[in-house]
């Protein structure tokens, strides 16, 4: 039986998403959203069907419903899906709204899928294969930098009017927790200590913070140094990790990961396969399109999810410590 969708925003994400079921042969998608423009759009160019007002949905209509709205609006939708028993996913999250009603209702049988992208990413994927082959050996420490000027993140509009530049919902709130599930699973472990800084520094038109600068050290005791940045007016992003036995480095605009070995003092260049990205658009479609692979498969009950609300609300955790570390200049202990 084919799975009818509602997806909740018709932003950016909203609108991939409806990709994403398409290229997955699910057709059956209605969409709603709070601006009349977005629902025309998405009407016009995806051939979904919209609805203008959040009280005319039935949820009687929907088996599934997919949340991409601003983070801050996601609670209600989340409590929305519960209460109906529909199964949910949701854009990477910023704030905890909605997981205490989650935690609550874990004997519901439904699939809650917060999202992952990067499990799904060809280049993270390979090094967690190299990493795992003991390619560089015991993984001792880690350097990794995410940057990118917050004004081309959506060049089609203006970025002060974003959630992304507010303080609650800022891009450096929002992508700290989002590296570090891939980064968790990588090292294999988990954060138990954090210190750092977030901070303004630029002259963007926000009153969101624009650097993160995090010291993690985890419990198998690989240590790490991670910068988020809105600043950099060039994309990238960057990993070092250094093992007993070798180097692995990355950097995303290189298409290559490089393993240097330190007994034959040789790197090896290892091509990464190249994605699609959509017009407009840095990230590929393809690790999307099999994160909602994915989701689709679980609700099928052929796979599990590999990332639950409670992974992601240590995450969040992490991203408080650090705020209260950048306060008072402590090491905060999770």
């Amino acid at each position: 039986m084919k799975l009818r969708f509602l997806i909740v925003g018709l932003g950016s994400m909203g609108k991939r998403r409806i990709r994403n079921l398409h290229v997955n042969e699910e057709y059956d998608i209605t969409g709603f959203d709070i601006r009349a423009d977005r629902n025309e759009e998405a009407k016009n160019k995806y051939g979904v069907k919209v609805i203008e007002h959040f009280s005319k949905i039935d949820p009687k209509d929907f088996d599934v419903i997919i949340i991409s709205t601003s983070p801050d609006a996601h609670g209600d939708y989340i409590r929305f899906a519960l209460q109906h028993k529909k199964h949910f996913f949701i854009e990477h999250p910023v704030t905890a709204d909605g997981y205490d009603d989650i935690f609550k209702n874990a004997d519901k049988d439904i699939i809650k899928a917060p999202s992952c992208t990067f499990l799904h990413y060809t280049p993270i994927k390979m090094i967690k294969q190299f990493l795992d082959a003991g390619r560089i050996g015991k993984i001792l420490a880690f350097q990794y930098h995410m940057g990118q000027y917050l004004p081309d993140w959506h060049p089609w509009e203006d970025y002060r009017q974003v959630y992304f530049s507010k303080k609650e919902t800022s891009a450096c709130r929002e992508m700290l927790p989002f590296e570090l599930i891939w980064l968790n699973w990588l090292m294999a472990s988990h954060v138990t200590e954090v210190s750092g800084r977030i901070a303004k520094i630029s002259d963007l038109d926000m009153s969101a913070d624009d650097i993160v600068l995090a010291n993690v050290k985890y419990k198998n005791g690989i240590l790490g140094n991670i910068i988020i940045d809105v600043i950099a007016r060039k994309p990238f992003r960057t990993l070092r990790i250094l093992g007993s036995e070798g180097v692995l480095e990355w950097e995303r605009a290189d298409s290559f990961i490089k393993v240097y070995n330190a007994v034959s003092k040789l790197t090896e260049f290892i091509k990464v396969p190249q994605g699609h990205p959509q017009t407009g658009y840095i990230n590929e479609e393809e690790m999307y399109n099999d994160e909602i692979k994915t989701f689709l498969q679980t609700i099928q009950s052929q796979t599990s999810y590999p990332h639950t609300f409670h992974d992601n609300y240590s995450l969040l955790k992490i991203l408080d410590a650090l705020e209260e570390s950048s306060k008072t200049g402590r090491v905060i202990l999770l």
